[in-house]
């Protein structure tokens, strides 16, 4: 099996692999070892396995500490990026997890069990939205977001590169355990772990921000197209003549 290290060093990657039959670890849990290092269980269907080589002690004890830090489609991404984007996963992973993955399980929250509903107003495009599923708003920078939003209520998140982690920590487990429903996000924070998403805005799809220039190289637009098909969500495109 494979193993992501988080606070290890494993080659250009940080991926190594397991030679242990008889461990009871499972598919994308968190586990440490007795060297208090951390490690994230891919298993076994990873992509380009090849280029792994790099091979673990099989005479560690390890220890299970989370066993649903990522939901199936989160982990569906993760390795659609990996493929699609010719990538690794320590370019991916850091996109979903802390890297310090000991600060966001100190996060940890419950579910909230309130639900409540309301409208929200996109400029002259008007949402009705409720706590029955999540919904992704995504805009391509935060100046398009304050121009926009119509501010009279602020009962939702928004999420953008320039937040601490300490609040991006807090913000993937309320958005994981459901204590948020309604999501607005800029084009660099798309990729959290949803409870029940099932409706996407995009904001102004042409907007050049929505072209990542650095490895992993993506575009918004495809990779939105992969998560609505993994949680069966509808996409809505928003486009400018639309909003003003």
């Amino acid at each position: 099996m494979y193993l992501y290290a988080f606070n290890m060093y494993a080659w250009f990657d940080k991926v190594f692999i397991l030679n242990d039959n008889k461990s009871k670890l499972k598919e994308w849990d968190i586990i440490q070892n007795n060297e208090w290092f951390y490690f994230l269980v891919l298993w076994e269907n990873i992509s380009f396995p090849e280029v792994y080589n790099t091979v673990y002690s099989s005479d560690t004890n390890f220890t299970t500490i989370n066993k649903w830090l990522l939901s199936k489609e989160a982990i569906n991404l993760i390795h659609w990026m990996v493929y699609e984007r010719y990538t690794t996963y320590k370019n991916v992973i850091k996109f979903f997890l802390d890297t310090e993955i000991e600060n966001l399980l100190k996060k940890q929250i419950k579910p909230n069990k309130k639900r409540k509903s309301y409208k929200v107003k996109i400029w002259k495009y008007q949402i009705n939205w409720d706590w029955s599923y999540q919904t992704l708003i995504v805009f391509p920078d935060i100046r398009s977001y304050t121009n926009i939003i119509w501010k009279e209520k602020n009962d939702w998140i928004f999420l953008y590169s320039l937040d601490t982690q300490n609040i991006k920590n807090s913000n993937r487990w309320k958005i994981k355990t459901w204590n948020e429903s309604l999501i607005f996000t800029t084009s660099s924070e798309i990729f959290q772990d949803f409870s029940n998403l099932k409706e996407i805005y995009f904001i102004e799809p042409q907007k050049r921000y929505y072209a990542a220039q650095q490895d992993p190289r993506y575009k918004v637009g495809k990779v939105l197209e992969k998560i609505a098909e993994n949680y069966n969500a509808k996409i809505t495109i928003i486009d400018t003549e639309n909003l003003y």
